[in-house]
Parts: C-alpha cells; sequence; structure tokens
C-alpha cells in the first residue's frame, strides 16, 4: 500500500467536510486558531474537484495546510482518511462545525498538549482509539470519573485514533448503507478488537448534531434512519448493546457496561484530585 504522507508528526488533524465551507472556516478551523494549533497540521478533506475549487475560495489558507480530495460519503471519507496515513500515525478526527473546547475541568488545559496526553494515555493502555464526552454540558461532566477505560461510546465529531490501515476488522460493516449510527459501531470495532477505549469524560466541545446542511441532515431527517440503524446494529452486534427511544422520538444504541479488565490508574490522575 501506498501512503500520501509518509513522514508521521506527533499527530495530525483530519478534518471531513461536505458542502460547509463557510461553515468549515467558522467554526472548526477558527477553533483550531484560537487553541494556537499549527496550521500545518491540519487537513480538510472535500468530497470532490468542485468541492476543493469552493472550499479553496472560501477558506484562509492561514489557517490550514492541505486541502485534500477525498471521496463521497461519511463512512467511506473516514476510511479514505485511514488509508492515506501510515502505521502509526495518530490521527485526530473532527467535525467541521466544532466551535470549542472545554478543557476548564480537566488538569490538561492546553488543547496541543491535551492532544498529545491523550495519545500517550493510548500507548500506554493499549488502546488504538480515544474520545471525550458527548455532551457539552458541564454540569454532566464535572461529577464523572477523570478517565473511563471500559466500552465507552466514542463520538466520531472529536475523537483520536492510532492508525492501522488496512486491518480487517475495524472497516465498517452496518453503516457503509445508513451511517446514521457509524460512531456507535466503530467504538464496538475498536473495543473487539483491543479490550479498551479511554474516553475523556470532563472534557466537552460545542457543535450541532443536527444541522441544516451537510453533514448527515436534520433532526427530522434522521429520525426514520436512525430507528433503522439502531436496529441493524442490534442484528449484528447482539449482546452488545440494547436499543432506546428518547422522549423527543430519536432512537439510540445504548452500549453494554463493560468495564476494562484491568483497569489502569490513569497517569493524568497523578497529582490531580478524582
Amino acid at each position: 500500500m501506498v501512503f500520501v504522507y509518509a513522514t508521521m508528526t506527533d499527530y495530525v488533524i483530519c478534518i471531513p467536510t461536505f458542502k460547509r465551507a463557510v461553515l468549515c472556516q467558522k467554526k472548526t478551523l477558527t477553533m483550531l486558531r484560537a487553541e494556537g494549533i499549527a496550521s500545518n497540521l491540519v487537513n480538510v478533506y472535500v468530497a470532490d474537484e468542485e468541492e476543493r475549487c469552493q472550499y479553496e475560495a472560501a477558506l484562509d489558507p492561514a489557517m490550514y495546510g492541505r486541502l485534500i480530495v477525498g471521496v463521497v460519503g461519511i463512512v467511506a471519507q473516514r476510511e479514505f482518511i485511514v488509508q492515506q496515513w501510515e502505521k502509526g500515525q495518530h490521527l485526530v478526527l473532527l467535525d467541521d462545525d466544532v466551535g470549542s473546547v472545554d478543557l476548564s475541568l480537566h488538569p490538561v488545559q492546553d488543547l496541543d498538549a491535551f492532544f498529545r496526553m491523550a495519545f500517550a494515555e493510548c500507548e500506554r493502555v493499549g488502546s488504538y482509539m480515544w474520545g471525550v464526552y458527548p455532551t457539552y454540558n458541564p454540569y454532566f461532566r464535572q461529577g464523572r470519573p477523570l478517565v473511563s477505560y471500559g466500552l465507552n461510546y466514542i463520538i466520531a465529531a472529536f475523537h483520536g485514533i492510532i492508525n492501522r490501515p488496512g486491518l480487517a476488522s475495524l472497516p465498517l460493516r452496518v453503516s457503509v448503507s445508513n451511517p446514521c449510527k457509524e460512531d456507535v459501531e466503530r467504538t464496538l470495532l475498536y473495543f473487539q478488537q483491543d479490550g479498551v477505549l479511554v474516553r475523556f469524560n470532563r472534557v466537552g466541545f460545542r457543535t450541532r448534531y443536527y444541522g441544516v446542511s451537510g453533514g448527515l441532515g436534520t433532526f427530522q431527517e434522521r429520525v426514520g434512519p436512525s430507528q433503522e440503524a439502531c436496529r441493524a446494529l442490534l442484528e449484528a452486534y447482539l449482546g452488545w448493546g440494547k436499543v432506546r427511544t428518547r422522549k423527543n422520538g430519536m432512537t439510540e444504541f445504548r452500549l453494554s457496561r463493560i468495564k476494562f479488565v484491568d483497569e489502569p490508574i490513569p497517569q493524568t490522575l497523578v497529582g490531580v484530585e478524582p
């Protein structure tokens, strides 16, 4: 396999985006600059040449390193990203509408340092994926364990992986035709492969899960597909979770509670009150 970028850095940031050039500039790219992340680490992935031209005209070139033409579809695009980088590369994957990151409840309060720490913690415990808490509200984060290592939902909008291109057990199966719960399936596959995930429960970020353009559609547009995706996951991953419907009508796949067998003490807790 030939990789486009063969030289590894500590980490790189990959932003898959579709028909949201202005939003990408206003949200994620602006956030990364405000957090002091070097622009040469930032890679923006678009669907085709037409989009490349549109994004090239709309984005500030000083705010990213590369604008890369990938493929259409979020599941296919994330897989394309994985195949672009060599084994062992640290990849931070962000949605294009991440407006801010809240590190105020975490001992590491610099985003660059947080990314480096997150990958170091993965390497320490044998995990290949880390994530953050899926809800921004600090009230829900402040009382949680600083780090969890079991089967915890890793939201796709803000997560990191240690790259393993070509590993046959990781590409999504159920979510290829219906991506509404792609991050749930990815979480399961990584846990099945490695037996441990790392989630930083006191770190949150602002985003809109149901957009009006690009992404996976509005709330109403996702109600039906989400229900179908959950049923497909239940059939394919029997015993790994249950299907629940919220009061608002959105169906979710709730993962089973499985702890990491040898629960480690987080290095990030040294000298910090849990």
